[in-house]
């Protein structure tokens, strides 16, 4: 890999440390066989906290849109005459300014 004008130094330290891992794998297997190939593969870290919100995520996207028992507990309360609305939350929870208030 060539780079060229690069003023970012992050991406030319890194470039830098990866020349010399490779660098030393080879001064490392120059004692080894004649012709025998160094395999080098890129590494990828992935911490605790992402792979939590990586679990997280997919959970949310597995969830089911609707809650269907409470659905039907709402429904059956409805069709028997005895659900009754707590407008006062309703209003409170439309007015909220928190997303999360309103679910």
């Amino acid at each position: 890999m060539k780079i060229n004008n690069t003023t970012n130094p992050d991406a030319l330290k890194a470039y830098g440390t990866n020349a010399a891992q490779r660098s030393q794998l080879t001064q490392e297997t120059a004692g080894k066989q004649p012709g025998s190939t160094v395999s080098i593969q890129d590494k990828v870290d992935i911490s605790s906290k992402v792979r939590m919100f990586q679990d997280i995520k997919k959970t949310a996207i597995e969830a089911p849109d609707i809650r269907i028992e409470k659905v039907k507990d709402v429904e059956q309360k409805i069709t028997s005459g005895t659900y009754q609305a707590d407008f006062s939350i309703i209003a409170d929870k439309l007015l909220s300014s928190n997303i999360n208030d309103k679910i």
